[in-house]
């Protein structure tokens, strides 16, 4: 069986930790390690990491310059010939470790494979699963190579030789590091989608998404499609001429997006979703828990209304 190296990036996750450990170790029959990369913890996150008594866990020091540089730090330890990514906070779905290992061995001319993805509450309750309909096993580069990303990079198992063909994540990087990432691998070679649900991302108030301003998280998502149109149309990108933006010009006046704020536009839409496929009563249950998740907001209830009122007319 393939060796596989699982790095996961970690600060501050005391909250988290364990349980994405959990869901990790829990395949069977794999020639397994994880990689705890600690990127300066001020909580009890290495303490409770170095607690679980197994041996395929290592911990590691990080940089503390980044995310981006944090992974970087696991890969250059990692053994494994195929990498996986995945963040302190989140949790892998049973079985999808074997699974991706499997596909790439029987399909030599994929260098990664990646899936769906479902985002889950801090207390770990389903919010969204992020699912495209009708769809099934596909080659998704070209929609990489025209600037589409359709999933998480939590989902994908990547060739550890990428990596030294392609590089590393880039450092330039502060968020959308995975974005970057998940383009240039599309650019080297093939990228194959499975129709399964292999990752649960967590929203909550303290990951970077939310504590990073909204102008600045922004700057950087575009900024990594803007440099795939210089790649396809120069050759290169700015980055690697040595000439990026400089994202300190940014005024980032702007709050960060709140994650509860984000999960209620999830539920909602699921809600919607729901009513228009007939589960009149699911799409309640979904609109009452969005207008619950800011419930001084009255958007949230004017959507449990109107959810109410149509589930009545259509039942």
């Amino acid at each position: 069986m393939t060796a596989v190296s699982v790095i996961v990036p970690m600060r501050n996750a005391e909250a988290f930790v364990a349980e994405t450990l959990r869901t990790i170790i829990s395949e069977s029959g794999i020639d397994l390690e994880v990689i705890v990369v600690d990127d300066g913890s001020t909580d009890n996150s290495r303490a409770i990491v170095t607690a679980i008594r197994d041996p395929r866990i290592h911990v590691i020091d990080g940089p503390k310059i980044g995310i981006a540089a944090c992974f970087n730090a696991g890969l250059h330890f990692a053994r494994g010939q195929i990498i996986m990514p995945c963040d302190a906070d989140d949790l892998f779905v049973a079985g999808r470790v074997l699974t991706q290992v499997e596909w790439l061995e029987q399909h030599p001319e994929s260098v990664a494979v990646c899936g769906r993805f479902s985002t889950i509450s801090p207390a770990g309750k389903l919010v969204a699963c992020l699912q495209l309909e009708h769809v099934t096993q596909e080659n998704v580069s070209p929609e990489l190579i025209s600037g589409v990303v359709r999933t998480h990079f939590g989902t994908y198992a990547v060739r550890k030789g990428v990596f030294g063909a392609i590089g590393a994540c880039r450092e330039y990087f502060e968020t959308a590091q995975d974005i970057d990432m998940q383009l240039r691998i599309g650019e080297y070679g093939r990228v194959d989608y499975l129709p399964a649900d292999f990752y649960r991302y967590r929203l909550h108030e303290n990951s970077i998404t939310h504590q990073q301003p909204r102008d600045r998280r922004i700057f950087f998502e575009r900024t990594a499609f803007v440099f795939q149109t210089e790649r396809r149309n120069t050759g290169s990108d700015s980055l690697q001429r040595g000439s990026p933006p400089e994202p300190a010009a940014i005024a980032s006046n702007e709050l960060p997006t709140r994650a509860r704020d984000q999960i209620q536009g999830m539920l909602t839409g699921r809600a919607w979703s729901e009513l228009t496929a007939g589960h009149r009563f699911s799409a309640i249950k979904s609109a009452f828990r969005a207008s619950l998740t800011v419930p001084w907001s009255p958007t949230g209830w004017a959507t449990l209304v109107k959810v109410f009122v149509s589930a009545i007319v259509r039942g």
